[in-house]
């Protein structure tokens, strides 16, 4: 069995078993910062991939401006105008201790404000000890100044090709990234997402692109598998709701991990819902063509999941 179908068949053991006995919240209370005025569909999609992966809450910090639109997409969504909030902070830090994990990033918005929000979140995220997922204008965000993740092992990066070439050159300044020459081999890509990992001291980078490319700094591991062949808006929000589930489950039982020849929890979460998101992207683009949307992607999660997860 290859290391890939492992790390699927690990991930498997670690889904959390539905059973009478369980508590609402038991299968995952999800936070995620994000959402703004010209922004409210990334958050929409963060949230409802999250919920139809399994989790039982998602709570969705965002502005004033951008709540009454998110609210009106679901009733399921638990919505909290408090990021422009004077006492954001302290509500932050009260919310952290019921998060099982954090996403930061969705439709956020690259303002002075957004950041000084982010960087509140980690500060009590980290504290609280808990995956931290970050995509998106956080990633942007960051970039400038990644002393707030640095070090952090239960922190995942998903940069898209910009974003990764952004955060890299900011990390190594006397070097540009660019994929048409020096780094025009599979094998370079993944030794530069390996590098920079490691430069911030073994945060996990999933690196998303035709090959999805996922390293700590220690393991790289790649995901060529098959998905949508149009590259609409959405997808990559859909991706970080279900990593934000997954990195709280991989994260739940650390003693599995020796099943996957010692492969960390968040490479086990970052390959998984890669795999995952792709397989969902593939049915839903069979059957929807150039018309396929991210909402088609949300519509095929349940019955993939329990196809490739699920069922005995």
């Amino acid at each position: 069995m290859s290391i890939n179908n492992k790390i699927i068949q690990n991930f498997k053991e670690l889904i959390p078993k539905l059973h009478k006995g369980l508590h609402k919240g038991q299968s995952g209370r999800i936070g995620i910062i994000g959402g703004s005025r010209d922004y409210s569909g990334a958050p929409y999609f963060s949230s409802m991939s999250c919920l139809r992966a399994g989790a039982d809450l998602t709570y969705l910090l965002t502005t004033t401006s951008a709540s009454p639109t998110i609210k009106a997409y679901s009733p399921e969504l638990i919505v909290l105008p408090i990021l422009d909030d004077p006492c954001y902070e302290s509500e932050v830090q009260s919310l952290m201790k019921k998060f099982h994990s954090l996403i930061i990033g969705p439709g956020l918005g690259r303002t002075d404000a957004a950041f000084e929000n982010i960087k509140i979140a980690i500060k009590h995220a980290r504290s609280q000890n808990i995956p931290i997922v970050i995509d998106a204008d956080g990633i942007y965000l960051l970039a400038s100044d990644t002393s707030h993740i640095s070090g952090y092992e239960k922190c995942i990066l998903t940069p898209n090709f910009m974003e990764f070439k952004r955060l890299y050159e900011k990390s190594f300044k006397n070097e540009e990234y660019d994929e048409e020459s020096k780094f025009n081999t599979l094998e370079a890509q993944c030794e530069a997402v390996k590098r920079l990992a490691q430069r911030l001291e073994n945060v996990t980078i999933l690196k998303k692109g035709q090959i999805d490319v996922i390293s700590d700094g220690k393991h790289v591991i790649c995901n060529d598998l098959e998905g949508s062949l149009k590259r609409c808006g959405g997808i990559g929000d859909l991706l970080t709701g279900i990593l934000g589930l997954f990195s709280y489950w991989c994260d739940l039982d650390k003693s599995k991990e020796s099943k996957t020849e010692e492969i960390p929890s968040n490479i086990v979460a970052c390959y998984s819902a890669s795999v995952f998101i792709r397989e969902c992207s593939k049915i839903a683009f069979s059957k929807y063509h150039r018309a396929f949307l991210a909402v088609d992607v949300i519509e095929e999660i349940a019955q993939t999941f329990y196809q490739m997860f699920d069922k005995k």
